[in-house]
């Protein structure tokens, strides 16, 4: 009976253990794939520093197959030789990582940025094998580097700004910002001296306080002009001072644009010009009496020159007749340069004034042409006729810009070179060109043709007489007619002078 007893207990004893066994195969199958299938890459490498073990989420990080990573040396995928050989050490020594930045080599080349924790199994004090854990951290570093960079921007723009209001506040020419509805936002040391209204003054004030009533109508161009997107730059107006003081001044205006590419405001730089406004003035009140003064007497000699002229085509003195002509011409040109100088004069005070009638073109171009071939004759000037073709304009001075571009043309151009004077008719428009074969102008040149006084000095040029003024000229005079003069030329090839006016 007792051995009944017994069998039954070991059965009892057994279907337990059986139940525990099973237990302990499901946990142990439930751990093993929580470990192979967890979402944290996990590793052990032995004391070789060869990988023994990995799951499928640090192959599977890494790029490798089972069979490229089992086995092989750990230092094989470290981007850090360093790293991986201080990783070990420390592990031998039984120290615990935690967080250790490491850098792994993926298998398509790429480079993963990782926090490694690890410590090690160790057997009766043996090592056995290492149990690591591994993070990507690769998009936090990439964060931190941008992050990092953007910093180093800011700061690199920080000094930028400093520099820049540094320059701006040192700076000897007024500087400053306004909003679109002219509240001004920023005003230098220069703007509170030419001023004389403190940064505390303006800042949120109107621009427009500075602005003379007689330029306004000027500043609402202007401000058309910068709403479009353009830079004006040294134009010369007048500004008001708090003593109110009106003073010449010269500027430079652009549109500040935001990141969106949308106009927020407007910057100026402003020069104080009224000295060099009041010493233009000086020299041409000066040219103008000297100019003046001249006249005078060149209108004498010009009525005796004539009286002698006739003198000798009574008497028929063929020789006294070419003589008394060419000085004719000669007296009529340096007239014609003092009327220039007089002309420059009115032009800066505004006192220039046309004359406008109809007339025809071509008459006009052939007595220009006939008063210039007394006296330069080794230059055929040729005509492509312009018949029938009528304009509204101030004769007078559409015969000085013709006078000035075919003397021009015959001075630059060697001797015996033909000139040319063509017309073509374009929509109730004409355009006028004068084309020599001379020197030819430089692209650089060409931009500055038509300043006052300016002249293209080389070695071309510099037993050529003038004092460039004839362009200049010409560019107002085609100003004040509501046309501009243009210019294509190369170098040694020649220069065409040209521009358009509406025809009746």
């Amino acid at each position: 009976m007792h051995e009944i007893n017994d069998i039954r207990q070991l059965r009892n004893i057994l279907a337990q253990d059986q139940i525990r066994i099973k237990a302990l195969e499901l946990r142990n199958e439930e751990l093993t794939d929580f470990i192979e299938n967890a979402a944290i890459p996990l590793h052990w490498v032995d004391k070789h520093g060869n990988v023994i073990w990995a799951n499928q989420a640090e192959l599977d990080a890494l790029g490798y197959t089972r069979e490229e990573y089992i086995g092989a040396p750990i230092a094989t995928f470290h981007a850090d030789q360093y790293a991986i050989s201080e990783i070990l050490s420390r592990l031998e020594n039984n120290e615990t990582l935690t967080n250790y930045q490491a850098r792994l080599k993926c298998k398509d080349g790429s480079i993963k940025h990782v926090l490694i924790s690890s410590n090690v199994r160790r057997s009766n004090g043996e090592f056995v094998h290492t149990r690591c854990f591994t993070r990507d951290i690769s998009q936090i570093v990439l964060e931190q580097e941008r992050m990092s960079e953007l910093i180093g921007r800011l700061g690199e723009s920080e000094a930028r700004l400093r520099m820049a209001t540094d320059i701006v506040e040192s700076s000897f020419d007024a500087i400053i910002s306004k909003k679109l509805d002219h509240t001004i936002t920023s005003w230098n040391k220069s703007a509170e001296k030419l001023f004389g209204y403190t940064a505390e003054e303006m800042i949120g004030r109107s621009s427009l306080l500075l602005v003379p009533q007689e330029v306004m109508e000027q500043e609402k161009e202007m401000y058309m002009r910068l709403e479009r997107g353009e830079r004006i730059d040294h134009f010369e107006t007048k500004r008001t001072t708090k003593e109110n003081q009106v003073l010449d001044v010269s500027m430079t205006l652009s549109p500040i644009i935001d990141i969106a590419g949308n106009i927020t405001g407007i910057s100026k730089i402003i020069r104080d010009i009224t000295e060099r406004k009041l010493d233009q003035r000086r020299k041409d009140d000066f040219v103008a009496m000297v100019s003046h003064e001249l006249k005078t007497p060149l209108t004498s000699i010009l009525s005796y020159i004539q009286m002698l002229h006739v003198k000798a085509k009574r008497s028929g003195d063929d020789f006294g007749i070419q003589t008394l002509a060419r000085t004719e011409a000669q007296t009529k040109r340096m007239t014609q340069m003092i009327n220039d100088f007089l002309d420059i004069a009115r032009l800066d005070d505004a006192r220039i004034r046309l004359v406008k009638t109809e007339f025809e073109l071509e008459p006009l171009i052939r007595e220009v042409i006939a008063e210039i071939q007394v006296v330069y004759t080794g230059h055929p000037i040729l005509l492509d006729a312009c018949p029938g073709i009528k304009v509204y304009a101030d004769r007078g001075k559409i015969g000085q810009v013709f006078t000035n571009l075919i003397s021009n043309a015959i001075k630059y151009s060697p001797a015996g070179s033909d000139i040319l004077i063509s017309c073509a008719l374009e929509d109730e428009k004409v355009e006028v060109a004068v084309t020599d074969h001379g020197l030819g102008i430089s692209k650089e040149n060409q931009e500055k043709l038509f300043e006052r006084f300016y002249r293209v000095e080389d070695d071309r040029t510099r037993n050529i007489s003038g004092f460039g003024i004839g362009l200049y000229l010409v560019s107002e005079i085609l100003r004040y007619h509501e046309a501009a003069i243009h210019v294509k030329s190369e170098l040694n090839q020649g220069s065409t002078f040209s521009f358009t006016m509406g025809i009746l």
